[in-house]
């Protein structure tokens, strides 16, 4: 394990035998411990990992109190086994390497973006590719290595939005408050051609899912990947 940003931590898994997935998948991952809370032993996290690594990886943010499954998952000693399956999840890329693609992030949500550009990166993909990517603060982003690679190899633009206004750096040279669609449309001027995807917390999904559409982009050039609550 890796702590990676301000309460991210990355958790990186070997495996008996090579695991088939595609980028921007997830599985099902059980942990079992003594005194679960009601959540459980069980959770659904997106890979953070290519299928061209040879690990698997999972981001995960730690709140405060974290779950009692996050808990023993920051507990766990190298070389302890736990169990990972029901590998699933259409947000994927799309067959056609010209589409062009355009990924909002928010929060520990850019998971799926690592695993998709991680791909791209190691198979010389050079899809046409923009992320607006929302964190609180500049210590609450992570994976920010694999998007400066992918800018430099790949030619993709990621603009950083930090949410909280008052942690703003002087010497800040991105975007800060919410992404708007003035912002979307500054940034990804070609929007009409895009597909997008969309990838956070339930509610930041559903809003951005609407700004989107008040912007005249069908559902159908849309794919959604949210978590539905914390811990």
């Amino acid at each position: 394990k890796e702590r990676i940003a301000d309460s991210v931590y990355e958790f990186i898994f070997t495996t008996p035998r090579p695991v088939p997935y595609a980028a921007g998948q997830y599985m099902a991952w059980t942990v079992p411990h003594a005194h679960a809370d009601q959540r459980g032993w069980r959770r659904y996290f997106t890979l953070a990992s290519s299928p061209s690594e040879s690990v698997l990886r999972l981001g995960l943010k730690m709140y405060k109190p974290s779950s009692t499954f996050k808990q023993r998952l920051l507990t766990l000693a190298p070389g302890q086994a736990i169990v990972a399956s029901e590998r699933d999840g259409d947000f994927t890329l799309p067959k056609a390497q010209q589409t062009k693609l355009a990924f909002i992030a928010g929060g520990i949500g850019v998971t799926p973006f690592r695993s998709i550009v991680q791909y791209c990166l190691d198979q010389h993909e050079n899809r046409s590719m923009i992320l607006l990517y929302a964190s609180q603060t500049v210590g609450d982003i992570a994976y920010r290595d694999i998007f400066d690679a992918a800018e430099q190899q790949l030619g993709m633009k990621t603009i950083y939005v930090l949410g909280d206004e008052s942690k703003v750096p002087g010497d800040w040279t991105g975007e800060h408050g919410r992404i708007t669609a003035e912002m979307v449309k500054r940034h990804i001027p070609d929007y009409r051609e895009r597909l997008f995807y969309i990838s956070g917390p339930e509610a930041m999904v559903r809003a951005y899912k609407r700004l989107l559409a008040s912007m005249g982009i069908s559902s159908r050039r849309i794919k959604t990947d949210y978590f539905p609550g914390f811990a």
